[in-house]
């Protein structure tokens, strides 16, 4: 029987794994949607990883990275730190640093982020503009 902390080495490697393609996430709290379940509304997680293989419609914002399995669908709005895309988007991604389009991702509509990746095989439809960190999420005054 395999330990929990063995299997934190295999994220780290360079292949298809618990996050999809890209396994360089290093342990971060995790939520996970899984597949057969919808979401229909807003969500806004913490600075851990959000992992969707379901259905989210609507709007999911936060400081920590979200990980669109395969299976994974979004139709609305993203804001968060890190988007990595296995799935398919359709809608506004916004990332303070950077979203990565994975060879089984797709991507329909406008993306705003420090660095976009698009890896060979992946799909991008719509319009990208790559903006400074500091210039890419609104920052809040008190």
């Amino acid at each position: 029987m395999q330990e929990k902390g063995g299997s934190a080495s295999m994220l780290k490697e360079k292949k298809k794994g618990f996050f999809g393609r890209v396994g360089t996430v290093q342990e971060q709290p995790l939520t996970m949607i899984g597949e057969g379940i919808s979401v229909v509304g807003t969500m806004h997680v913490g600075s851990g990883v959000v992992r969707l293989d379901g259905h989210l419609e609507g709007k999911i914002t936060g400081p920590g990275t979200l990980v669109i399995g395969e299976n994974g669908f979004l139709q609305g709005e993203i804001e968060v730190n890190t988007l990595i895309l296995n799935g398919r988007v359709e809608g506004i991604v916004m990332a303070a640093a950077t979203v990565h389009i994975t060879p089984t991702g797709r991507l329909s509509g406008k993306v705003q982020a420090a660095h976009l990746v698009i890896d060979q095989g992946a799909v991008f439809d719509g319009e990208g503009k790559t903006v400074r960190k500091e210039e890419s999420t609104p920052a809040s005054t008190g």
